[in-house]
């Protein structure tokens, strides 16, 4: 697989979780879960990459590596902040209670989780003696010692506030959970309450995220084992509509939870203000397998926005990335990126080099069997990712911004109300439509 133009892919080795997340002093700066030895997952470290547009990334190295006893096995995912000027970044350190004797990567038992911090003067430079257990590894009461991750930290009502997925079990069942901290400083923290759901069935909850879009209040997060079939990766990225009491550290689920995306490849998304003060959004992007040279697997989607209208969620990309496809062109190539936008009917076909999206019963409908892998390999476990996906109904005309950047196809329908992000392998190098009511296709021009 050719490494695409415009997705956030690692120098080498296994990329996942987008990790701080955050613009700072002038860069967009975007650190994600690392292991550079390996095309699967390992020992993690943050790898740092930086950007001016969202567009244009440049890959600044490893910014956290394993280093105290706390987290000598690896450093989680987490978020940053400003404070007076600084960077904080905040991770869950872990411990491996048996490495193996074979490869000290690898982990035989079981995981102890506690949580930590690190302080950057500027985000570039990254000192590894300023780093803090912030959080101690919890002793089973609150929440488990071994799945406890994902620090997000916030400032609101005069306080930080710190919130991390975690589970406990009742009668031997595990539960996902939520368990929120609070801070006069951004460094000493006090547990202040929990969050529990049944709703969703899930044994742990992932990667939580607490924001306000046009007056409404959402918590996102990756909750494991929520989807039963046996054809579909188990652990999706959704979001919720919430009420947040800040003086009790509260959380009230106020809707359903949704997928954030329709296409199911996604995963553990993280969310920060752009420049202009607009709720963004980025996602792991899963790989079934690694690139055809074997040097690496992951990448990020597209950043896009996130945006509440008409009581729904919508999820457009972002503008940054729209006004780069400037070129009207009437070719197709994979050879470089291209936007396809289209107005679509019942009977409607695209086929991007095998890549099959079709309108049916008004849905919007996709088929990659022919140009995907048969199982998933992630974390070193034996997985299933779908090949048929579809929308809910809509009206006619729909219409359909579709990026296409090598081996990966996002779909925006109808402005974001809808996203089918997809990974591809294999495609042919052609593009055919059917029954499409208006189609424009364009080119990154200069």
């Amino acid at each position: 697989m050719k490494k695409p133009y415009l997705h956030v892919t690692a120098p080498k080795g296994w990329m996942n979780d987008p990790n701080g997340f955050i613009y700072y002093q002038g860069w967009y700066h975007l650190f994600y879960q690392y292991f550079p030895y390996d095309t699967s997952w390992g020992t993690m470290h943050w790898g740092h990459k930086i950007s001016k547009d969202l567009v244009e990334w440049e890959d600044l190295g490893i910014a956290l590596y394993p280093s105290k006893s706390y987290d000598r096995n690896g450093c989680f995912s987490g978020s940053a902040i400003e404070v007076d000027g600084r960077l904080y970044l905040y991770y869950t350190s872990i411990v491996y209670s048996q490495p193996d004797p074979e490869d000290i990567h690898r982990n035989l038992g079981h995981l102890i989780a506690s949580q930590a911090m690190m302080i950057s003067e500027d985000g570039f430079h990254f000192n590894d003696q300023t780093k803090k257990q912030i959080i101690p590894v919890l002793d089973g009461v609150i929440g488990s010692s071994e799945h406890t991750r994902d620090p997000k930290v916030w400032y609101e009502d005069e306080h930080y506030y710190l919130v991390v997925g975690s589970r406990n079990e009742e009668n031997g069942i595990p539960k996902g959970q939520l368990l929120f901290y609070q801070s006069e400083d951004a460094i000493e923290w006090s547990f202040k309450n929990n969050y529990q759901d049944d709703v969703l069935g899930s044994p742990m909850w992932e990667c939580p995220d607490l924001f306000e879009v046009n007056g409404q209040r959402f918590l996102i997060m990756s909750p494991e084992h929520v989807m039963k079939e046996e054809n579909q990766y188990p652990s999706h990225a959704m979001i919720a509509p919430v009420t947040f009491d800040a003086k009790e550290a509260k959380l009230e689920r106020v809707g359903d939870f949704e997928f954030l995306d329709a296409g199911l490849d996604v995963y553990a998304p993280q969310t920060t203000l752009d420049e202009e003060g607009k709720r963004i959004i980025i996602f792991w992007l899963r790989m079934p397998e690694a690139s055809e040279d074997g040097t690496w697997k992951g990448m990020m989607t597209l950043p896009r926005l996130v945006d509440y209208r008409d009581q729904h969620v919508y999820t457009p990309v972002h503008p940054s990335i729209a006004q780069r496809f400037n070129q009207d062109v009437d070719y197709f190539s994979l050879n470089e990126p291209f936007l396809l936008s289209a107005d679509l009917q019942e009977g409607s076909e695209i086929n991007i080099g095998g890549y099959q999206l079709f309108v049916k019963n008004h849905k919007v409908c996709v088929d990659r069997q022919h140009v995907f892998v048969e199982g998933a390999e992630l974390f070193n476990e034996k997985l299933c990712a779908g090949t048929y996906f579809e929308t809910q109904p809509f009206d006619d005309p729909i219409h359909v911004d579709i990026y296409i950047d090598h081996q990966v196809i996002e779909t925006y329908i109808n402005d974001g109300h809808t996203v089918l992000t997809h990974v591809v392998y294999h495609l042919d190098n052609t593009l055919s439509l059917k029954d499409v009511v208006e189609y424009q296709l364009k080119t990154i021009g200069e």
